[in-house]
């Protein structure tokens, strides 16, 4: 496959082009990244807000019908957080070039109409968007919210990461407060739009087998006018914790949920890379890791118990769905096998395992376009770009003696525990 080609565009905005014809789909994404502050809710609802219609397009039916032109195109919409950034997201996925039966660049209209959303967008005659449109928007993102609480893993676990970094942007959620939400209005939202055009930070991704110079050429002229000035964009890293908080909250569930947070002692997104994310495999990733053949198989304490590390902010959270009578149980056999981590009670064979399992995960980038695209969005802050092929070879070249530093170099920061009553919350 291709290495991809990185393109400047203006100030703050490249296009990476992963040029290959392996796939049957193209796939292209405009990610726009600002700082974790400022009108965050009004932002979050944009794509969304943006993903709806257009100045040519003003309607639900036009924009369809015109998707159906592009042999079913589908646009998505979506908002992440990458450290102590909010990223934006616009996306839309078509075939690829070559099965065009008419012989047109669908890769070149696919761009045209990212463009159109996101440059010339649907506004009213006092040049805000549609209030009908904006409440329409609010309503779903609200929704979107409150179905993410439903699930108690994920809720526990952003739960753990709003204690853990109470006081960093890290904190917020990526999608604001719901008071925020209900209080937008189409003027903020334009607001954080003319914000977007004027100081994101943008990469525009394109995995297709061919298009990239019709889309390079598309995207100076769009951005030709504007006058950029980019907002500065960073992640504090806190390498130690200061102190252990606890907190612990009941709802009317059959099963609990807790969530340890620790700091890697990480100075930033590089730190220990990569030595530290096959610690965290040993750890608590596949079933060779002590997490799940200790603490989940031989004690029997918990349904599920994994580790994941956000190399992004430098922290860690252990998961893990147990009885709440279990809650002092789990904890203490969760720290006590990172004790074993730090003390080098691993096994060759783990590692083998993780190492294997690692590269294995990373391969599978290259099974997708949207996968690849997701892999390259990843590195949008980066000068220059890791291919998957690249950070195998990373992985392959860590030595066993290198996981016990990264080990040692975890401190516990926060615990919290999500108990249930024993009764399933039917409201």
């Amino acid at each position: 496959m291709a290495d991809p080609i990185l393109i400047p565009i203006a100030d703050g905005v490249r296009l990476c082009a992963v040029q290959t014809g392996r796939f049957k789909t193209n796939r292209l994404i405009v990610s726009m990244a600002l700082p974790l502050e400022g009108d965050i809710a009004a932002r979050a609802l944009l794509p969304f807000l943006l993903r709806r219609s257009c100045r040519e397009y003003s309607d639900f039916r036009t924009l369809s019908g015109h998707l159906d032109t592009l042999y079913g195109a589908a646009l998505g919409a979506g908002v992440r957080k990458m450290g102590e950034v909010q990223i934006l997201e616009l996306t839309i996925n078509t075939i690829d070039d070559r099965f065009a039966l008419g012989g047109e660049s669908i890769t070149a209209e696919a761009a045209k109409l990212l463009c159109d959303l996101l440059f010339a967008p649907n506004l009213n005659a006092d040049g805000c968007f549609p209030e009908q449109n904006v409440e329409a928007e609010k309503r779903l993102l609200l929704e979107r919210m409150r179905s993410e609480d439903d699930d108690k893993g994920v809720y526990a676990r952003r739960r753990c990461q709003e204690i853990m970094c109470a006081d960093e942007p890290f904190g917020r959620n990526r999608y604001g407060t719901e008071a925020q939400i209900r209080s937008l209005t189409g003027e903020r939202v334009y607001a954080a739009w003319r914000e977007v055009l004027d100081s994101a930070t943008i990469q525009v991704t394109l995995c297709a087998g061919g298009g990239a110079e019709q889309v390079e050429s598309l995207l100076r002229s769009r951005f030709a006018p504007i006058e950029r000035h980019v907002a500065p964009l960073h992640t504090c890293f806190i390498p130690d914790a200061q102190e252990v908080k606890t907190v612990r909250e009941t709802q009317a569930l059959m099963q609990g949920t807790l969530v340890l947070g620790f700091r890697c002692g990480m100075t930033n997104a590089d730190d220990m890379d990569p030595a530290i994310s096959v610690m965290t495999d040993i750890f608590g990733g596949g079933t060779y890791s002590k997490l799940f053949s200790v603490v989940r198989e031989k004690m029997s304490l918990c349904y599920y118990c994994r580790a994941r590390l956000n190399r992004d902010k430098g922290i860690l959270l252990v998961a893990s769905g147990i009885e709440t009578e279990n809650e002092d149980k789990a904890r203490e056999a969760i720290l006590a096998q990172l004790e074993e981590m730090r003390t080098g009670q691993f096994t060759q064979e783990m590692f083998n395992s993780s190492i294997r399992s690692l590269c294995d995960s990373i391969r599978s980038y290259n099974d997708a376009p949207d996968m690849l695209c997701s892999w390259y969005v990843q590195q949008m802050f980066r000068p220059s770009l890791k291919t998957p092929e690249q950070r195998i070879r990373e992985y392959a070249a860590v030595q066993l003696e290198q996981i016990r530093p990264a080990a040692e170099k975890m401190t516990l920061d926060t615990v919290f525990m999500l108990a249930g009553t024993g009764e399933n919350d039917h409201a």
